[in-house]
């Protein structure tokens, strides 16, 4: 059975998780099959030849390839018989991913989450695609930053657009407004009045381009932000998990706690607990 990774498991207060990956031909080399339950992550071929599998389907992967994965893509990578491949691998929250594509106005990433496989494209080996892959990396090794994941984004959005086609945007841009707003504290608190009131539609309209635009109902959609607050929250304040889930816009705690051990894998407090110690060095012992 293929694995399931979650971001709070390896990456929990990081603003992204990067890595060199050599893998062979050989089953003992190989990534073990899995798939994400809350990110995305951007593969770059570096050298050599091989593959991805995505459930059944094999995709030729080659020095050059750039591929996003999506959290739903059970996936597992491969070297030739008589090669291997190194990719780097940087993975970064669904939750900020869907953030900048709505800030930025990219209509491309929610098609690109749609498609049976995921989008693939070209980029020279040696150019500047590569360096920044490369640069990222490095970055990754001393104090990794938001900005050098938005620096990564923005050059490789582009070419992924220019492979694919770039669509255009339905969204309405009613909609889009109101789901961004969606992000300030206020208006998670009042939760779907208020995005009906900056919508300015009617409750079916709203439904009906959402499950469109956003495949959600509007109630999922404020729930998966209103966890996404939480646990940044849980993060970055110490404040009670009673208060936090009501900052959110929770009806009760207990309510609260069985959306996000739903969501994240675990309780509020094990997933505060848990980035803590992911951020927080531990006490080096005393040599006196």
């Amino acid at each position: 059975m293929p694995t399931t990774l979650r971001w709070v498991d390896f990456a929990a207060g990081l603003p992204y998780h990067a890595a060199l990956v050599p893998v062979t031909g050989s089953r003992r080399d190989r990534p073990e099959p899995h798939s994400h339950a809350d990110f995305h992550e951007f593969v770059f071929v570096t050298a050599g030849a091989g593959v991805q599998w995505v459930g059944e389907t094999e995709m030729p992967l080659r020095a050059g390839d750039v591929v996003l994965v999506r959290p739903h893509d059970r996936h597992e990578f491969a070297g030739t018989a008589d090669e291997e491949m190194r990719f780097i691998n940087i993975a970064f929250a669904s939750a900020r991913w869907h953030a900048f594509a709505d800030l930025a106005g990219l209509a491309g990433t929610v098609d690109w989450d749609r498609r049976d496989l995921p989008p693939l494209a070209r980029a020279d080996p040696a150019g500047p695609v590569a360096a920044e892959f490369a640069r990222v990396l490095g970055a990754y090794s001393g104090v990794p930053r938001a900005l050098d994941l938005v620096r990564l984004w923005t050059a490789v959005i582009p070419m992924l657009e220019r492979a694919g086609g770039t669509p255009v945007d339905e969204r309405p841009g009613w909609l889009v407004s109101a789901c961004v707003a969606m992000n300030r504290e206020e208006n998670l608190r009042e939760g779907l009045p208020r995005l009906l009131a900056m919508a300015a539609v009617s409750s079916g309209h709203l439904a009906r381009s959402m499950r469109r635009h956003y495949g959600c109902t509007p109630i999922a959609f404020i729930a998966r932000r209103r966890l996404e607050h939480a646990a940044l929250l849980l993060l970055t304040t110490t404040e009670g998990i009673g208060q936090i889930a009501q900052r959110c816009g929770f009806s009760g705690q207990s309510y609260f706690g069985k959306l996000f051990h739903e969501t994240y894998g675990m309780a509020p407090r094990d997933y505060r607990e848990a980035t803590r110690r992911a951020v927080v060095p531990a006490r080096a012992p005393d040599r006196r």
